[in-house]
């Protein structure tokens, strides 16, 4: 029981660790789009109209920094659901799009990646079916192409 619980907690904090790193990550690579879009002359964290509202840009920075680290987190728990065994890859898929979406999708407004309206709205939820999409396809078919070798090395050893 106590090593079960060890385990567990060495996996919490190796998923902590992993959701915020990458959330950090991608949260500066959206911030350095952000500033080359709108081409200001300081690394901003998110558009000019969220800096704005905050005291300073290392205040808007601090903040988001905060946020891009929940987002990390979001995506890195969400992907436990692929350890679901008794779900189908496509339940599992459709439970992990939605929740990441969930989770998502507020962040990003807190963000200020886009405007609260409907149009809006619509776009990004457009934008992120779309790379959602898109990901899982390539990872679909880089599974595929495991399989493909693993069914090769099995045939040639049984040779």
């Amino acid at each position: 029981r106590v090593l079960f619980r060890s385990t567990i907690m060495k996996r919490l904090w190796h998923t902590l660790l992993i959701g915020a790193i990458g959330g950090i990550v991608i949260g500066y690579l959206m911030a350095l789009g952000f500033s080359t879009f709108f081409n200001t002359t300081y690394l901003f964290p998110s558009n000019p109209t969220f800096v704005s509202h905050w005291s300073s840009p290392l205040a808007a920075t601090q903040l988001s920094t905060l946020l891009w680290i929940l987002i990390g987190e979001v995506w890195a728990f969400s992907s436990w659901l692929f350890e679901i065994e008794t779900w189908s890859i496509t339940k599992q898929t459709i439970a992990h799009c939605l929740c990441s979406y969930l989770g998502m999708t507020p962040l990003a407004i807190l963000c200020g990646w886009f405007p609260l309206n409907v149009r809006w709205f619509g776009f990004y939820t457009l934008v992120y079916t779309g790379a959602y999409i898109g990901l899982w396809l390539i990872e679909m078919a880089l599974a595929r192409i495991k399989v493909i070798q693993l069914n090769q090395q099995l045939t040639n050893h049984r040779s």
